[in-house]
C-alpha cells in the first residue's frame, strides 16, 4: 500500500481530483453568487434618494417597496442579458459605459487658485480672451436686388442725393432685420449680414451716409451712429474672470491628461486595408484547398 502511494500515476491522479473538486466547488460558488441579488441599505437610501430628487418628495412604504421590485427586476434582467451576450457590440451600451467612465475620471476636485505669477503670466498668454472688442452702432437703408434689377445702383444714387434731406427710415425697402443696430462688434455683423458687409461698416467713416455696402441680402446704405473702442482690460479689473478661465483650462488639461494615461495601459493594433486583404485572400485559398 505504501508503495502504491510512492507511484507519480497516483500522484497525479489525487492532484488531479483535488484540482477538479476545487474547481467545481469554486464554480458552485460562483454560480450561486450570479443567482444572488444582494439589496444593501446603501443601494435603497440612493433608490430612495434619486425618487426624492424626481418627484420632490419623500417615498412612502408602498413606494419603498416599488423601488426594490424594480430594483430586483433591473439586476435579474441585467445578469440573463449579459449571460447571453446581448450587451456585445451594442452601440449604444458601449457609449453608455464610456460615457460613465469619463464622468468618473473627470470627478474630481477643481484645481486651486493659482499664485499671484502663474497667474499673471498665463493672463500675458491668453490677454486676448479678455479684451472687449470694437462696436458700432449704425442705421442703413436696404436695397432689395429683386425688387430694383438692373435699376439697382441708379435707385440708389436717387436715394443718397436725398438721405440727408429726407426721413430715412422711409428710404428703401423693408427688411427683415431692425434698420438700427446698436453696440456690434465685427463678429455679430458678420453672423447678421456676412464678413463682407462687417467690413464694410468697420472700415466706413463715422460722419454722414456710407456706401453702397453689399451684404448677404443686398446693397445698403449705412450711417455710423457711434462707436465704441477695443478695451484691453488690466489683470486686476478681470481678476475673478481670468480666475475662472485659469481653472476650467487647467481642469481641462488635467482630464485630458487622465485619459491618455488610462489610454496607455492599452495596446492599440490598426490593421490596415493590404493587412485585411491579405487574411481574407489566404482565407479563401484555404476554402479552395
Amino acid at each position: 500500500m505504501k508503495h502504491l502511494f510512492r507511484e507519480p500515476l497516483v500522484h497525479f491522479i489525487i492532484l488531479g481530483g483535488l484540482l477538479f473538486a476545487g474547481h467545481s466547488l469554486w464554480q458552485r460558488h460562483v454560480s450561486k453568487a450570479d443567482y444572488t441579488i444582494t439589496v444593501s441599505p446603501d443601494e435603497m437610501e440612493r433608490q430612495a434618494t434619486i425618487f426624492a430628487g424626481e418627484n420632490r418628495r419623500q417615498p412612502t412604504d408602498e413606494d419603498l417597496q416599488a423601488l426594490l421590485f424594480a430594483y430586483v427586476e433591473e439586476q435579474a434582467l441585467m445578469r440573463e442579458a449579459s449571460r447571453m451576450g446581448l450587451g456585445d457590440d451594442d452601440t449604444i451600451i458601449r457609449r453608455r459605459l464610456a460615457q460613465k467612465m469619463r464622468f468618473m475620471i473627470e470627478d474630481v476636485d477643481p484645481p486651486k487658485q493659482p499664485d499671484e505669477a502663474t497667474l499673471e503670466t498665463w493672463f500675458n498668454a491668453n490677454v486676448n480672451k479678455f479684451v472687449k472688442p470694437e462696436t458700432r452702432s449704425f442705421s442703413h437703408i436696404y436695397f432689395s436686388p429683386e425688387k430694383h434689377g438692373k435699376n439697382l445702383n441708379v435707385n440708389l444714387e436717387k436715394v443718397r442725393g436725398i438721405v440727408d434731406e429726407a426721413d430715412w427710415e422711409s428710404l428703401g425697402d423693408p427688411f427683415m432685420l431692425k434698420r438700427e443696430f446698436t453696440r456690434l462688434s465685427t463678429i455679430d455683423v458678420s453672423r447678421l449680414f456676412g464678413a463682407d458687409f462687417a467690413a464694410g461698416v468697420f472700415n466706413a467713416e463715422t460722419t454722414g451716409w456710407q456706401g453702397p455696402i453689399d451684404s448677404a441680402f443686398g446693397r445698403h446704405l449705412v450711417r455710423i451712429d457711434a462707436t465704441t473702442p477695443k478695451i484691453v482690460p488690466k489683470l486686476e479689473d478681470v481678476r475673478a474672470a481670468v480666475i475662472r478661465e485659469w481653472q476650467d483650462e487647467s481642469q481641462r488639461a488635467a482630464n485630458t491628461q487622465r485619459l491618455k494615461d488610462l489610454i496607455q495601459k492599452y495596446k492599440v493594433v490598426v490593421e490596415d486595408v493590404e493587412t485585411q486583404d491579405d487574411e481574407a485572400q489566404e482565407s479563401k485559398v484555404k476554402d479552395a484547398e
